[in-house]
């Protein structure tokens, strides 16, 4: 398949303050409860520093996870429209061999126990207003840079 470049969220770590509204917010949206093991983007806190970083998909070019997928329609998809890659959680057979290909430490893609499902972050794709950690981010450490507009 050809590399598609997709839109990706772009983190500012001087104005972050670590509140964790980002992940309220998208474990909200994609799940329903609030919970940020569930949140397809996190914050990874230092406890003996205060140091922080948000940490999200990065919708890498050749997307590791989407090859990974062993299954022939892939569970793992890329929206044609946006290149996008985000997981279909009713094809996804819970196999986790997408979170081992991903190349960041910790993986970006995530497993839900419950539903035996991989997720990812999908920069809130049937969401007309875009991704929901940008919006509602109170310090306006998140940006969201468009397709178009990435490097």
């Amino acid at each position: 398949m050809e590399a598609l470049k997709s839109g990706v969220i772009i983190y500012n770590q001087s104005v972050c303050s670590a509140c964790g509204v980002c992940e309220i917010m998208c474990s909200l949206w994609h799940e329903g409860i609030i919970g940020p093991a569930l949140a397809r983007a996190n914050i990874i806190r230092d406890a003996f520093t205060a140091k922080h970083r948000h940490i999200a998909c990065q919708q890498c070019l050749y997307p590791g996870c989407y090859y990974a997928c062993p299954l022939p329609d892939k569970a793992l998809c890329i929206d044609e429209a946006t290149g996008t890659v985000y997981v279909n959680e009713a094809e996804c057979i819970g196999c986790e061999l997408c979170i081992d290909a991903c190349p960041f430490e910790p993986s970006r893609t995530k497993y839900n126990a419950e539903k035996k499902v991989a997720f990812k972050c999908d920069l809130c794709k049937d969401r007309e207003q875009g991704p929901v950690c940008v919006e509602y981010c109170p310090f306006q450490a998140l940006t969201y840079v468009t397709k178009d507009e990435r490097l």
